[in-house]
Order: structure tokens, then C-alpha cells, then sequence
């Protein structure tokens, strides 16, 4: 069974699972429905973004979108069929209208996902054959090839420039962040405490700038000179979820926390890690979390984040236009974002909504 992808904390023992590709589909309980902020923020306004649910496959209806090329012109993510099973996928439009492709994969596996997808629309996901998880890219043409060397892992990411898949490989007892490209052993990045667990979520274009945790705290990888070098990022626990093609980064610390693992962490601070140094810290919606999960070339940052009445909403944040929720009743999810495209908007894909199901929006006055 495919692990949790992503956990956020809404207090110190109170978990919420975002996106959780298991096989019963989350249902979310808070009826949302706000006009004026589903108009883009506090006080209204014309409706500034459209949202449209992504196809599931034939008899299906369960999916998530993970992934979205920087052209805004393919998604990824999985999606249930009839029969129960998980396959990856991948949404692009034809004559207006989203369709959606499966792709072949691994004869022993139960189930297969996209969660990256580079500017050559390479995918990059996991299979989990007998439920052990292989890290696996897919060509343009739909075939796919298993990373590394016979070894357990999940990839999470993919560089936009290159063949740079980054993720975490699994060994006895431990798990550790890894680097693979077609045709070569994984490389294993280096931890803040050796033997610790660690992995990578997010890359950057050309794959010298890598982000996600390590000893349960947010890091950032750099290869210089050929060599991997880690930079914790924060005193806090926390984690990096997303990264640009410039190599900025994205996401969550916890405000609060008891490391002890019987109780954990509240990933509730959204923050902005700029690639040439500093940091940003993101506002809220009204509540008392937010939890980035992607950011584009703009800057502009993609996630969730929680309304006063606790109600967890999809959003996108610039610096000039602020925190903006996405329409979309019952609550659900932001995952990816793509590059402003040459008509000045841009896409944003996750999930959610009753019944819950993939979903992209686009915004029509950025």
C-alpha cells in the first residue's frame, strides 16, 4: 500500500493527511463555500480564477494532481479505475477539454503514480510492485524505465532541464534522501546526523539545488564542484515540499513542537526559501496554517491553507496580489503550479471537492 505523502499537523497531536492515495477516497467534512474569499481574498471582487475537475479514468472517480510542466500544458498525478487499482496519469487538453492518458507500468505492481514532470514531459513517480516501492521514470512516448540499482525507493520530483529525479530510498531500518538519473545507481545525499532519515521532495532546473529534510528539519542539498553539500534551513522542525527552476524552495515549519515521536510537530508556518539566501515567511487566510507545496518562476506559491472556521482551502500567493483561496466547495488541496504562460495566466492542480477528485484551476485576471 502506498506510504502517506504528505502529513500536516493542525495542533501537536491532531493529524491531517493531504492527499493520502489510499484505497477508501478522502472525504473532507467542512462544507466551504465563501464567495468572497473563493473571489480572490478578503473584501471580494470579480472571480478571479476558474476551476475545473479533471477526468478520472472509465468507471473511476478517486485521483490527485501532483505534477504540472512549467508550459502548463501537462498534469499528473493517479487516478482509480473501476477495478480498484491506482495508475499513474496524466491530463492534457485536446479541443478545450482535459483528457486523460494512463501509462504502462510494471507487471508485478498494484499500483503506480506521477509526481513530476520535466519540460521534455518525462514523468517521474514510484511503482509499488508487492508493495515495495521503485522509483520510475516514464519517456515522452509513455515507456518507462526503473531507476537505480535494485533498490527500494520513491521518487518525488523531477528537474524541469534535466533527467534529475529526486526522492528517498529505503534501506534496513533507515531512509534516505537519493538522487537517480536513467541509467545509473541512485546517489545518496548526505544527512545533518548520519543514519538519520531523510528525503527529497523538490529540485530545481538543472539539478544542483535540491530541498526537503533531514533529522525532521528543512535542508537544502547544492552540488558544488561535483559534491553534495547540506544547509539546514531552519531551527524548527519542518519541511520542504517545493523548489523553481532558479532553485527557490518551499515550505512548512512547525511553530510549536515536541520532537518526541509519540507526539510531533505543528507544520503550520509557510515559508519561502530564496535560492540566493533569505527567506519569507507567508501569510494565512485566516486561520492558523498554511502549508505551501509548490512554487513557480514568479515566485507566486501554490498550497493550503486554513480559513478561521478551521475549513482547509486550496490558494495561491503572490507578492503583489497576496493570499488568493481557489474556488472550491467542501475544501481540498493545491499541489503544483506552472510557469505564467504567454497568455499571462497560469495553472494550478490538486484535489478535493465532494466528490473528491482531481482538479486544475486557472486564474483569468492574474
Amino acid at each position: 500500500m502506498p506510504r502517506l505523502t504528505a502529513l500536516v499537523m493542525a495542533s501537536v497531536t491532531t493529524v491531517l493527511v493531504l492527499g493520502c492515495e489510499s484505497r477508501t477516497p478522502v472525504g473532507l467534512t467542512n462544507e466551504l463555500d465563501v464567495p468572497s474569499l473563493a473571489k480572490g481574498g478578503p473584501g471580494g471582487g470579480t472571480e478571479f480564477a476558474t476551476r475545473t475537475p479533471l477526468p478520472p479514468l472509465p468507471g473511476g472517480q478517486h485521483g490527485e494532481a501532483y505534477a504540472v510542466d512549467r508550459a502548463g500544458s501537462l498534469i499528473g498525478g493517479y487516478s482509480w479505475d473501476k477495478a480498484g487499482r491506482m495508475h499513474p496519469v496524466t491530463w492534457s487538453l485536446v479541443n478545450g477539454s482535459w483528457q486523460i492518458t494512463a501509462f504502462s507500468w510494471d507487471a508485478a505492481a498494484t499500483s503506480a503514480v506521477v509526481r513530476g514532470i520535466n519540460d521534455q514531459k518525462e514523468k517521474a513517480g514510484t511503482f509499488w510492485p508487492a508493495s515495495a516501492p521503485r522509483a520510475v521514470i516514464w519517456n515522452a512516448a509513455g515507456n518507462f524505465t526503473v531507476l537505480g540499482c535494485n533498490e527500494l525507493g520513491e521518487a518525488f520530483g523531477i528537474s524541469s532541464g534535466a533527467q534529475v529525479v529526486v526522492g528517498t530510498y529505503r534501506s534496513t531500518g533507515s531512509s534516505n534522501a537519493a538522487v537517480w538519473r536513467p541509467g545509473q545507481c541512485r546517489e545518496t545525499l548526505p544527512d545533518l546526523v548520519a543514519g538519520s532519515y531523510a528525503v527529497a521532495y523538490a529540485v530545481n532546473g538543472d539539478g544542483t539545488i535540491i530541498g526537503g529534510q533531514s533529522v525532521g528539519v528543512p535542508v537544502r542539498w547544492r552540488q558544488v564542484n561535483g559534491a553534495w553539500q547540506i544547509e539546514q534551513l531552519d531551527s524548527r522542525r519542518g519541511t520542504v515540499f517545493g523548489a523553481n527552476s532558479a532553485g527557490d524552495l518551499v515550505g512548512a515549519v512547525g511553530s510549536a513542537c515536541d520532537p518526541s515521536p509519540t507526539v510531533g510537530c505543528s507544520l503550520d508556518i509557510g515559508i519561502v526559501w530564496f535560492a540566493n539566501g533569505g527567506s519569507r515567511t507567508l501569510p494565512t487566510l485566516g486561520g492558523n496554517i498554511t502549508v505551501p507545496r509548490a512554487i513557480n518562476s514568479a515566485r507566486e506559491v501554490a498550497g493550503s491553507s486554513w480559513l478561521s472556521n478551521g475549513g482547509g482551502v486550496p490558494f495561491i500567493w503572490s507578492e503583489t496580489l497576496g493570499m488568493r483561496q481557489l474556488p472550491l466547495s467542501n475544501g481540498g488541496w493545491a499541489f503544483t503550479i506552472s510557469d505564467v504562460r504567454a497568455d499571462g495566466t497560469r495553472l494550478v492542480a490538486g484535489a478535493g471537492g465532494r466528490p473528491f477528485s482531481a482538479q486544475v484551476w486557472s486564474d483569468r485576471n492574474p
